[in-house]
């Protein structure tokens, strides 16, 4: 069989087709990445003298070094938006901190922060309110601040809301990050939306708040994901403008699945969440038509795949193994002409942190016997690798995907 340059064996698999290998993912997302603690400890058990930096604070995740990507036979980059998460913008240059291990990595010169006397980790808006808050010892920021958290009307989602933008400093910085990515490199480039519309209601209303409003203020929801789509479309119009020439994928995320069960009811998220979806995902279809999207929702959510392949999604990520209904050989059978599975292939919740090398070996095995045939899978563990990950476990997924992952696949 002919060999395939990275893009090609990306685009074969999301074509359904077979290259000479399964396309593989290393690090090229913030659902597929790796925590900064574990890269560091990768770095050292591969013996790389290659400096950790860090983009995303609030999961703590590092970007990966191509020649890492490399050893781990990686096709896809990441294109980053401007600020990626927190407003922490990724253009201000860098600076060192020492992590939560003793461990020195670059971290954004725009990242700030200011200690508490809980030894806690918060971030402040323009008004001084505690929006970002990271316990001491923790390793991620959570949300502290929910601006409709006492919206009871239309005119109090007006007054409350601030609806994302595409500024021109960023429209600048995508494209020629894109560009550059495309020209220099033969990977796969998939774009990073920062889109939701199920989680982006949560840091808004609070988490209990949206799960009610959803019930008893329907009216209200309805009005906020008409303004929140809206304001999504003019950004999705300018970033496509602008990098559409040049990435192949790109990612939205909604996360409606918990460990057991669906966050709400297939009905409800038909009737008001569905089309919401179904909006977006037809604008960017008819804006750039080759470009593929990836849509990120972990947990059991099985029942909303119907509905999300309806909805014009071309990659469904992950396969959750440890979430309940999520049966690979189902899914594979019964969805695996239809979308793009993108994930899967070892969990990160059980085996690759907790089990033995052998155990992971096996179970990566396993899923690429599953989930490779006929294309339509992209390879990589289902969920960003967390700090407690053994560096042996990394390769071993890794490298299982070398030796088995070739077509056909026996």
């Amino acid at each position: 069989m002919a060999d395939f340059n990275s893009r090609e064996r990306v685009l074969c698999a999301l074509n359904y087709q077979e290259a000479d290998r399964i396309p593989v993912d290393f690090g090229s997302t913030r659902s597929s990445g790796i925590n900064a603690l574990a890269y560091g400890n990768l770095l050292n058990y591969l013996k790389l003298p290659i400096e950790n930096n860090v983009f995303d604070m609030k999961q703590l995740l590092s970007d990966v070094d191509d020649e890492v990507r490399k050893l781990m036979g990686g096709d896809v980059i990441q294109l980053h938006r401007l600020e990626p998460s927190m407003g922490v913008k990724l253009n201000k240059g860098s600076r060192s901190e020492v992590l939560m291990d003793g461990s020195n990595a670059q971290v954004p010169a725009d990242f700030h922060f200011e200690k508490q006397a809980d030894g806690s980790d918060v971030i402040l808006n323009k008004k001084g309110d505690v929006i970002f808050k990271r316990p001491e010892d923790g390793l991620y920021f959570d949300e502290m601040y929910h601006p409709l958290a006492e919206a009871e009307s239309l005119e109090d989602v007006d007054a409350g809301l601030v609806l994302p933008v595409m500024t021109d400093e960023e429209e600048t910085y995508l494209k020629s990050n894109a560009k550059r990515m495309f020209e220099e490199t033969d990977y796969a480039i998939i774009g990073t939306s920062s889109i939701s519309i199920f989680e982006r209601g949560f840091k808004d209303f609070g988490y209990e708040n949206y799960l009610a409003n959803l019930m008893v203020e329907q009216e209200m929801v309805e009005y906020y994901l008409e303004k929140l789509s809206d304001a999504y479309i003019a950004v999705l119009d300018r970033y496509l403008d602008a990098v559409g020439d040049y990435i192949q994928i790109i990612q939205v995320n909604d996360d409606y699945g918990a460990q057991n069960s669906l966050l709400l009811s297939p009905e409800t998220f038909r009737e008001i969440l569905k089309p919401v979806h179904t909006k977006i995902h037809q604008f960017i279809k008819r804006k750039k038509p080759h470009i593929k999207i990836y849509f990120h929702c972990c947990g059991a959510m099985a029942p909303l795949l119907p509905d999300l392949i309806e909805s014009g999604i071309d990659i469904i990520n992950p396969i959750q193994l440890s979430a309940a209904g999520m049966n690979p050989i189902e899914l594979k059978k019964e969805y695996g002409k239809n979308v793009t599975f993108w994930g899967g292939a070892c969990s990160t919740q059980t085996t690759m942190t907790f089990k033995s090398v052998q155990e992971v070996q096996r179970e990566t095995k396993e899923m690429i016997e599953i989930l490779a045939p006929g294309g339509g899978f992209v390879f990589c563990q289902d969920h960003n690798i967390q700090s407690n990950v053994p560096p042996e476990n990394i390769v071993a997924v890794y490298e299982t995907a070398k030796k088995y992952g070739k077509y056909p696949i026996k």
